[in-house]
C-alpha cells in the first residue's frame, strides 16, 4: 500500500493498487509544515492535492510507471521551470538577432504607446531590452507550457499504446495458453510461461508477470494475483478475459476447454474487427481520391483558368502542388499506418540463454591443437559465404541497400551539374522541365526506390511462402510425433519433401538439434534465423511446451491450426483490398489524364497564339491577354504534380494492400515511369 494526500479544502488521502480510497481528515498547521518538511514545497503541494490527479495516478499505475503522482508532478515542475530557463536564453539570443538585422516589425514596439520624442529616442537606443521583454515571455511560456502538457500526458499515450498491444497479442496468448494447457500443464505453470514469453507476447506477457510476481516473491494466491491484476490492466479486454477465467477456475471448471473457448471467440472477434477494418479503409481510400486526386486536379483547373482571364493565381497553386499536397499526402499516409498499427506483426526477436552446455569445457576446447586450425577455417568459411553471397544481408534486411543506393543516387545528380548535362537553375527548369527534372530527381529515385523495392519484394513473398506452408509442416510434425516419431527424425522427414530456403533452414535445425540435444534452443534460434514474425510466435509456442508438457503432438496441432487461421485472414483483407487498391490507381490514372488533356489541349494553343503574337501589339477585341500566361511554368507544374500524386498513390496502395508502405514502392516506381513516359509522348 503506497499512500498521498490530498485536499478539497485540505485533506488527506490514500492510494492502494490503482483504487482510490479516501482517509480524510483536516491538516493544521503542524501537519503543513512536517509535510513541507518532510516532500519539500512543490511536493507538499501536489500531495495534499491527490484528488485531482487521481487520473494521472490511475496513468502511472498502468503504464507501469512506480512514481506517485504527485513525486512525478513535482519532477515535471522542474523539467518544466528548466525548459524556461533555457528557453529565456534562447528567447533572448533570438531578440538579439533580430534586433541587429532590423527585421521589419522588430525595429518598433510590437505595441503601439504614444510617448514624447526623448522617449522615442530612448527606445530606440535600447530596442533590443524591449524586444527580449516581448519575446522571451512568450518563448518561456510557451515551451515551458509544452513540457508540462506532455509530461503530464505522456502516461496516458504510455497507457493507449499498452492498450492496443494487449488487444492484438491477447488472442495468440491464449492460443498458446490453450496449447500448453491442452499438453498438460496447470494453470500456474501456464501464467509463468506466458510471464516469461515477453519477447513473443509484448505487453500481454508484461501484464502476466504482474501475476506471477505476486505468486512468486509475495505469496499472493492465484485468484488475488488475477483479481490484483484485473483491477490495473488498461485493456477492458483482458480484465474481461481474467473475470472470465476467475469465475471458471473458482467455479472449478475446465481450464483447457475454457481456452478453447475463448480461442475462437477470440478468433470470431479478430475476423469481426478486421471486416470492419476493412470497411474503414474502403472509406479512406474513397477519401483519398476525393481530397487528393479530384480536389487538387479542380483547383489546378480552377487557377489556371482564372490566371488565364488576367488574374495572378501562380503562388497560390505552386503552394498547393509543392507544400499542401506532399503534405496532406504524408499525413494522410500517418493516419492510415496508425489506425493499421494493431494489426500488424511487430518484429520478434526471441531471447534465450545461448551459452555453451554445462557439459562444455570451453579451457579444454581451447588447448585442443586442433583448435585454431578450427577457428581459423570457420573464419575463412565465413568470409567464402559472404563473398559468394554478398547480397545475403540485403536479403535479409532490405533497408541496408540504402547505404548504397543513396549516395549513388547523389552522385549521379551532382555528376549531371557538373558534366553541364543540366543546369539546375529555375529558367532551364521552366524550358525542359521533363528533362531536367528526370536527371535530377527521377533517375535518382528509380536508383533508390528499384532495389529497395525488389529486395522487399523477395523478402516479403519469402515470408508470405513460409506462412503459407507453416500450418501443413506442424500438422506433419504432430501426426509423426503422435506415432512416436522423435521431433529431431520428424524434421527431417519434413525437409525431404520441403524446397528453397524453408528446407535448408529445417535441416539446419534437425542438425541443431541431433548435435546439441536442445530441442529449446535449436527452435529458437531457427525462429531468428526465419526472421518471420508470425513464426517466431508459435515456435516460441513450441519451444516452451517442449520438456513441460506430457503430450507436444497436440501442442503442434493446436500451433498449426493457429498458423492457418492467422493466414486466412491475411489472405481474406489482400483479396478484399484488392478493388480498393484498384480505385487508387484508376483515381490516379484519371489525374494523369486530365492533366495531359490541359496541357495538348489548352497550354499547346496558348504556347503557339504566343509565338505567333510575339513582339505584336496586343489585340483589343480578345477578352484577355493569352501573353501572359506562363505555359513553361505552368507545364513544370504539371509535370511535378502528376510526379508527386504517382508517388503518393503507390505509396497509399501499399498500406492498403498489405499494412506496409514499402509495398507500395512497386507502384510508386510503376506510375512514375507512366508519367514520364505519357510525358514525353506529348
Amino acid at each position: 500500500m503506497t499512500d498521498a494526500n490530498t485536499t478539497a479544502g485540505a485533506t488527506l488521502s490514500t492510494y492502494e493498487v490503482g483504487q482510490y480510497y479516501v482517509s480524510e481528515r483536516e491538516l493544521d498547521t503542524e501537519d503543513r509544515a512536517r509535510l513541507r518538511e518532510e516532500y519539500g514545497y512543490v511536493r507538499t503541494y501536489f500531495r495534499v492535492r491527490a484528488e485531482k490527479h487521481r487520473t494521472l495516478q490511475l496513468w502511472l499505475n498502468q503504464s507501469r510507471n512506480d512514481q506517485m503522482a504527485d513525486q512525478y508532478l513535482t519532477r515535471s515542475v522542474y523539467y518544466s521551470v528548466g525548459v524556461a530557463i533555457g528557453s529565456v536564453l534562447l528567447g533572448g539570443l533570438v531578440a538579439l538577432i533580430a534586433s541587429a538585422l532590423g527585421f521589419g516589425v522588430f525595429a518598433e514596439p510590437l505595441v503601439e504607446i504614444p510617448v514624447s520624442d526623448s522617449m522615442a529616442a530612448w527606445y530606440r537606443a535600447n530596442k533590443t531590452l524591449f524586444l527580449a521583454a516581448q519575446v522571451v515571455p512568450v518563448v518561456a511560456a510557451i515551451t515551458g507550457g509544452a513540457t508540462w502538457l506532455a509530461r503530464y500526458y505522456y502516461p496516458r499515450v504510455v497507457v493507449d499504446s499498452r492498450r492496443q498491444n494487449i488487444a492484438f497479442m491477447l488472442p495468440n496468448a491464449i492460443v498458446m495458453m490453450y496449447a500448453l494447457s491442452r499438453g498438460g500443464m496447470s494453470l500456474p505453470e501456464v501464467v509463468g510461461e506466458i510471464a516469461d514469453a515477453g519477447d513473443a507476447y509484448g505487453e500481454v506477457a508484461n501484464e502476466f508477470d504482474v501475476i506471477a510476481r505476486d505468486m512468486n516473491l509475495f505469496g499472493t494466491d492465484l485468484y488475488t494475483a488475477m483479481r490484483n491484476a484485473r483491477n490495473v490492466t488498461p485493456s477492458v479486454v483482458l480484465e474481461q478475459f481474467l473475470d472470465d477465467l476467475v469465475n471458471v477456475v473458482e467455479s472449478g471448471g475446465d481450464v483447457t476447454e475454457f481456452f478453447q473457448e475463448q480461442s475462437k471467440t477470440y478468433l470470431r472477434e479478430a475476423q469481426e474487427e478486421q471486416e470492419q477494418f476493412l470497411e474503414t479503409l474502403g472509406v479512406l481510400s474513397e477519401v483519398f481520391i476525393v481530397g487528393f486526386v479530384a480536389a487538387p486536379l479542380f483547383l489546378v483547373v480552377i487557377l489556371l483558368v482564372i490566371n488565364v482571364l488576367g488574374g495572378s493565381q501562380l503562388l497560390q497553386l505552386i503552394l498547393i502542388v509543392y507544400v499542401v499536397v506532399p503534405l496532406s499526402m504524408a499525413g494522410f499516409l500517418v493516419l492510415l499506418s496508425t489506425l493499421s498499427e494493431p494489426y500488424v506483426f511487430p518484429e520478434t526477436h526471441l531471447e534465450f540463454d545461448d551459452a555453451p552446455s554445462a557439459t562444455y569445457d570451453a579451457t579444454a576446447a581451447r588447448e585442443n591443437p586442433l583448435h585454431d586450425s578450427f577457428q581459423t577455417h570457420k573464419r575463412r568459411a565465413r568470409l567464402i559465404g559472404s563473398l559468394r553471397d554478398p547480397l545475403a544481408v540485403v536479403r535479409r534486411r532490405p533497408i541496408v541497400s540504402l547505404a548504397v543506393t543513396v549516395p549513388a543516387a547523389v552522385a549521379f545528380a551532382l555528376g549531371t551539374v557538373f558534366t553541364g548535362a543540366v543546369t539546375p537553375s529555375f529558367a532551364a527548369l521552366t524550358a525542359t522541365p521533363v528533362r531536367v527534372t528526370t536527371l535530377l530527381f527521377v533517375v535518382p529515385f528509380l536508383v533508390v526506390a528499384v532495389p529497395l523495392s525488389f529486395f522487399h519484394e523477395l523478402k516479403r513473398g519469402y515470408e508470405e511462402d513460409i506462412a503459407k506452408r507453416f500450418p501443413d509442416t506442424l500438422n506433419i510434425l504432430s501426426s509423426a510425433n503422435n506415432m512416436g516419431v522423435p521431433l529431431a527424425d520428424a524434421l527431417g522427414i519434413v525437409a525431404r519433401w520441403s524446397g528453397g530456403r524453408f528446407a535448408d533452414e529445417l535441416r539446419t535445425l534437425r542438425n541443431d538439434v541431433a548435435w546439441t540435444s536442445d530441442l529449446r534452443r535449436s527452435l529458437l534460434r531457427f525462429a531468428n534465423r526465419m526472421e518471420v514474425p508470425q513464426v517466431s510466435q508459435t515456435v516460441k509456442l513450441i519451444a516452451e511446451a517442449v520438456g513441460s508438457t506430457r503430450d507436444l503432438s497436440k501442442v503442434l496441432s493446436v500451433a498449426a491450426e493457429d498458423t492457418r487461421n492467422r493466414y486466412r485472414l491475411l489472405q481474406k483483407r489482400q483479396a478484399a483490398m484488392g478493388s480498393y487498391v484498384g480505385v487508387v490507381v484508376i483515381g490516379y490514372l484519371v489525374y494523369l489524364l486530365v492533366i495531359l488533356m490541359l496541357d495538348v489541349s489548352f497550354l499547346t494553343p496558348i504556347a503557339e497564339l504566343n509565338a505567333r503574337t510575339a513582339g505584336t501589339p496586343i489585340d483589343p477585341d480578345l477578352p484577355t491577354s493569352f501573353q501572359g500566361v506562363p505555359v513553361s511554368t505552368y507545364r513544370m507544374i504539371f509535370f511535378h504534380s502528376v510526379l508527386i500524386q504517382g508517388i503518393g498513390s503507390g505509396l497509399l496502395t501499399g498500406e492498403l494492400a498489405s499494412n506496409d508502405i514499402y509495398n507500395g514502392l512497386k507502384y510508386s516506381i510503376l506510375l512514375v515511369l507512366l508519367s514520364l513516359f505519357a510525358f514525353q509522348l506529348v
